[in-house]
Order: structure tokens, then C-alpha cells, then sequence
């Protein structure tokens, strides 16, 4: 089953089921790059923070084939790395039953990332487009933002300063990718940062030291609540997988499925797949 969403595709996968194997929830983006180079066809030059005229200029250089090529693969591979097969989702709701072994099982969801990066194109195959400008080696720092990446966006740098005065490091490719698939910052919607402020304000990457290490705040640690891009995906599936059995009530019934689709707790631990009666006594099933 594939659903197509604004942010990502979605393809679900319950051919691996056995009583050891779970279902797979596979979420692809597609992103295109396009290159900014100096005018001209300079090999040297200048850009603009964030793009705009009215901001510092920053020192170019020409990409080339190789250093693009290079660039394009480590963002995609190191993406990947970080992103796929790190969250099982807990099925709750009873959903994707099979039999094994003579027995009804019921699977988890593993879930992995697939990123395409590729050459923009302008043709609206890709879910996003991204201007990228190399710096050159003497600049450590460049005003990006979500459709402007940089160079160094690959490199490890310090983001801040925890309370025991050790640096807080991350790669910004890592974290940006976390935006693009529909994440905030770790300390949206609290007090330190509201709703209605500037969501790139220094208090949102997290003030705490749980939440400036946050891959969502300053650091690149992983955490339960980063799996909401396939928990989002997964009542997606769980919603036309009831439905398409019983199309003919969808209406009446819609706001029931949304809310099964919804019970998918994330965990970072793997989970075997239940059978009836464990579903039902709510076991968690970490060995087998």
C-alpha cells in the first residue's frame, strides 16, 4: 500500500509478517538540489544570508562536479543513517491480522526512511527544492534556511553550551531533514517559545539540557516522539485499510477510524509481533 502525502510517500509493507517479523512503514522524500554558484561563471564570488540583499555577504565558490556529487551523497547517505530503522510503532488498535504457525498474530510497524536526492529539475517529482551555495573554506558560518542549505550543513559543528559547559554538537543536514518531514523544534509550544513567536528564536532549540542535545534542538539525540512522521503515516494506512472494507459506511464511521488509526506508541527497542491473547492482555513483546 503506498499513500501519497504532502510531506513524503508513505509505502506499507505486511509481506515480511511471520510470528518473528513485523510490517514495514517505508516514508520517501524526494528532494531536489540546485546548485548556486557565483555570477557570472566566476570561480570565486559572493552570496547574501538567508538570500537576502539586505544581509552580510558571505564568500563563494564554484561547485564542481565532483565536490557536488560528494556533497549530495554523504547529505543523502548520512540522512539515512540517522533517520531509518530506528522506531518500531506499537500496534494497539488490533489492525493487519494474520495467521502463522496456526496461530492469529497481530504485527508492530518497523519503520524505516528512504531519501532521493537528486538534480532539481523544476518539475514537481520531488517533495521539496533546495537551493545550495559552497562556501568557501574560510567561512564557518552562513544565514540558511529551509529552501537555502549550505556546505557545511554536513560538517558536525557546536550549536551551544550545556550547564556542565560541554559543547553541544550537530549536523544541520540531520536536523533540517527532521523539519522536512514535519517536525518543529523541540520547545515549540512552550512557554520559552509560543505558538505565535519565531520559531528560530534561540529559546526554541531548547533551554534545558535534555532538550538542547534534542537532534530537534541543538544536539542529535534520537528521541520516541521524532517517530510522529510515521505515526502521522501509519493512521493513514490504518484509516483506508478499514475503510476500503467498508467504503460504503466510510462516512459514518470515519471519525472512529481516524481515532484507531491514531494508537500507534513509538519505541526505539525492537517488538515481535502478538498474538490475540497477548494483544489483549497489553504484553510487550521484547523476546522470543
Amino acid at each position: 500500500m503506498i499513500i501519497k502525502m504532502q510531506r513524503f510517500d508513505a509505502e506499507f509493507n505486511t509481506k515480511p509478517c511471520d510470528h518473528r517479523n513485523n510490517a514495514e512503514l517505508t516514508l520517501t522524500l524526494r528532494l531536489g538540489f540546485k546548485q548556486i554558484n557565483p555570477s557570472g561563471g566566476a570561480a570565486n564570488g559572493t552570496y547574501h544570508d538567508y538570500g537576502d540583499a539586505t544581509e552580510p555577504t558571505r564568500n563563494i565558490v564554484k561547485w564542481t562536479d565532483p565536490s557536488w556529487s560528494q556533497w549530495k551523497r554523504t547529505f543523502e547517505r548520512e540522512v539515512e543513517r540517522f533517520w531509518s530503522k530506528k522506531f518500531w510503532l506499537i500496534n494497539t488498535g488490533g489492525f493487519f491480522a494474520f495467521e502463522d504457525k496456526g496461530k492469529v498474530w497481530y504485527p508492530n510497524v518497523y519503520c524505516r526512511f528512504n531519501l532521493k536526492c537528486s538534480d532539481s529539475t523544476g518539475g514537481g517529482t520531488n517533495h521539496h527544492e533546495i537551493e545550495v551555495v559552497r562556501l568557501d573554506p574560510n567561512e564557518n558560518w552562513f544565514g540558511s534556511h529551509s529552501t537555502l542549505y549550505d556546505s557545511n550543513d554536513i560538517k558536525s559543528v557546536q550549536k551551544g553550551t550545556d550547564s556542565n559547559n560541554k559543547p553541544v554538537m550537530q549536523r544541520a543536514h540531520v536536523h533540517e531533514v527532521g523539519h522536512l518531514m514535519g517536525l518543529g523544534h523541540v520547545a515549540e509550544g512552550t512557554a520559552a517559545c509560543p505558538a505565535n513567536g519565531n520559531t528560530n528564536a534561540q529559546a526554541c532549540y531548547g533551554t534545558t539540557d535534555h532538550d538542547m542535545n534534542s537532534v530537534m534542538g541543538s544536539g542529535m539525540k534520537l528521541r520516541t516522539e521524532h517517530a510522529k512522521p510515521w505515526q502521522d503515516a501509519m493512521v493513514n494506512v490504518a484509516v483506508k485499510h478499514r475503510t476500503d472494507k467498508v467504503a460504503a459506511q466510510w462516512e459514518k464511521l470515519k471519525v472512529g477510524f481516524i481515532a484507531m488509526g491514531a494508537q500507534w506508541p513509538a519505541k526505539m527497542k525492537r517488538h515481535y509481533p502478538r498474538t490475540k491473547e497477548e494483544l489483549a492482555a497489553g504484553a510487550l513483546i521484547t523476546r522470543r
